[in-house]
Order: C-alpha cells, then sequence, then structure tokens
C-alpha cells in the first residue's frame, strides 16, 4: 500500500507540474551554443507551461561544477541540467575522481539538437585550407596556439584528434568556455580554435575570422562552401549535442511529461529554422534513447581520449 501510495504521489506531482520556476542549469558561460540552444528552450518552455523557466549559468572545470550542482539538486523536476558530451560522456573519463558520477547521477530526459564543430583560424593566419594548416604545423611545432572551451569538450578533443591524426604539435590553451575562448581567437591572442557552429559561425560570416574545415562526416548546410575536413582526412568526424537530463531520483512521471514538452518544441517549425540559422538542428528522443545515446558516446570518447593520450592538466 505505501509504494502505491507514492506512485500515486508521483503522478499527481506530475499533473501539476510545473506549478511553480523551473530553473536549467548551464554549466558554461552565457553566449555558447549550449547556453544558446538551452535559452531557446527555455523560452518556449515557458510559454507552453505558463511559468517562468529560468537559465543559470554555472560555468568552471570544463562543466563539472555546474553538473555536480544539478546532481545535489532536489529530485522534484524543478532543477534540469543542459548537458553536452563534455559533461555527461567524457568528465567520467577524463576525471574518474569527480564528487559525482556524470553517468549514475542523472536521469537523461531528451535531446535537443546535434550540430558540427568547426575548425576556423584568424584572418591573417598563414593558412587558407587544412591542407595549408597541416603543412604549416607542420613546418613550424610548437609555434601555434589554439584556444578550447575547456578541457575534455568535444572541441578539445576535435584539436586533439587533429593533431593525432596529422602528427601537428599544435599548444592548447583553454578557456572556461565558447564565449572567452572566440574572443581570444578574434583579439589574435591564439590562432585557431575547434568550435561548434552556432557560437562561431557569426564571426566567420562577418569576415572577422576565417573557416578552414567543418569537424562533421560531411559538409555542413549551416556552413556553406566550407568543405568538411574528411576530404582532408578520411573518417574525420566530431559532432557535439546537448540534451536535458535531471537529477536521478526524479519522479518518473515528471521525467516522461518534461520528455513529452521537449519533443514538441523540437517539432515547432520555428524552434527547428532557429537553430538551422545557428548551424544546429533540433532532435528530440525519449529518455530511453537518450540514455543508450548517452552510453554509446561514453564508450566512444573513452576510446579517442585513451588512444589520443588526452590527460587533464
Amino acid at each position: 500500500m505505501g509504494a502505491s501510495y507514492g506512485t500515486a504521489l508521483a503522478q499527481s506531482a506530475a499533473t501539476i507540474y510545473p506549478e511553480r520556476t523551473v530553473r536549467i542549469i548551464v554549466p558554461f558561460p552565457a553566449g555558447g551554443a549550449t547556453d544558446i540552444v538551452a535559452r531557446a528552450l527555455a523560452e518556449r518552455m515557458s510559454a507552453s507551461w505558463k511559468q517562468p523557466v529560468v537559465i543559470e549559468n554555472v560555468a568552471g572545470a570544463t562543466g563539472a561544477i555546474g553538473a555536480a550542482q544539478a546532481a545535489r539538486a532536489p529530485r522534484d523536476g524543478y532543477t534540469l541540467v543542459a548537458g553536452v558530451g563534455t559533461t555527461t560522456a567524457i568528465l567520467k573519463t577524463l576525471k574518474p575522481n569527480l564528487a559525482f558520477d556524470p553517468i549514475d547521477d542523472f536521469v537523461p530526459i531528451s535531446l535537443i539538437t546535434v550540430f558540427p564543430n568547426i575548425l576556423v583560424v584568424r584572418t591573417d593566419f598563414p593558412a587558407t585550407s587544412v591542407k595549408e594548416l597541416i603543412e604549416v604545423a607542420k613546418a613550424n611545432p610548437g609555434k601555434f596556439t589554439y584556444a578550447s572551451s575547456g578541457f575534455g569538450g568535444s572541441p578539445h578533443l576535435a584539436a586533439e584528434l587533429f593533431k593525432l591524426t596529422t602528427g601537428t604539435d599544435i599548444v592548447h590553451v583553454p578557456f572556461t568556455g565558447s564565449a572567452p575562448a572566440i574572443t581570444a581567437l578574434l583579439g589574435g591572442h591564439v590562432d585557431l580554435i575547434f568550435d561548434t557552429i552556432p557560437s562561431i559561425w557569426p564571426s566567420v560570416q562577418n569576415g572577422k575570422l576565417r573557416a578552414l574545415g567543418v569537424a562533421s562526416a560531411k559538409r555542413a548546410t549551416a556552413a556553406p562552401g566550407i568543405p568538411a575536413i574528411a576530404e582532408t582526412l578520411p573518417g574525420f568526424d566530431v559532432t557535439s549535442w546537448e540534451g536535458i537530463l535531471a537529477p536521478k531520483g526524479t519522479p518518473p512521471a515528471v521525467v516522461a511529461k518534461i520528455a513529452e514538452e521537449i519533443r514538441r518544441v523540437a517539432a515547432e517549425p520555428a524552434f527547428g529554422e532557429g537553430l538551422v540559422k545557428l548551424g544546429a538542428g533540433a532532435t528530440s528522443n525519449t529518455p530511453e534513447e537518450f540514455a543508450r545515446f548517452i552510453a554509446d558516446e561514453h564508450v566512444k570518447w573513452q576510446r579517442v581520449v585513451k588512444e589520443a593520450g588526452i590527460k587533464v592538466e
């Protein structure tokens, strides 16, 4: 009887959910792709639910600080987290002594979007193609630098995989997120960057930066005219993604309601069109499908981290 009563309470909570403000923790600074997409989602959820859905940026430690805060939050559906490959599938390999478990301490709800990374350089950089970059980097080992949004993120792994594949020596300069990393590139403090199209494409469009290649298997419609790096380095493919998770123990009925709302938003033409303009694509899946996706991503990046010899500094 106790279990039945508990189930009834959970279902009742889901029926009235949300009855107050919902918080989505973005574990990176404002202005990056993760933040942009989360805010677009939150705006539509707020309108649908008639309750505020607010974004809280909690940056630091490659997303670990914000993710840890979310893991410790009440398990009632009122604190969610925007998860990416870094925080859900990669940190567990890079930082095994974390105070929380990036996979086991969360319940996946749904993917929101996928988007390719793109290789971008300063406009005065002495290379206008991936082939030329490889040549100039090999001729000047250790001379050039690349910025990243932080250790262990897909932009960092994309650059390290690029170095591993090409046998080049390019120095890593990590930042606390995409926005400060791109600012450093725009200011001429670093030479190149791998970042998500949503974060950096506007600076390419206005001529302040030069794109050399997208890091997906094929060319991206959001970056017209830019070749895929795979055209020079066959098989090169590093794609980023973002989804929503909740602290483990959040009632399944609440999780299901949030997942259904994300599916509704993802199907909105205006939402999808907005993401396409950013270089991303809207998507959604079930909590079970998202859980399997994360497990597969963990296995994939565990292998890449080991082969590339990536270590947290």
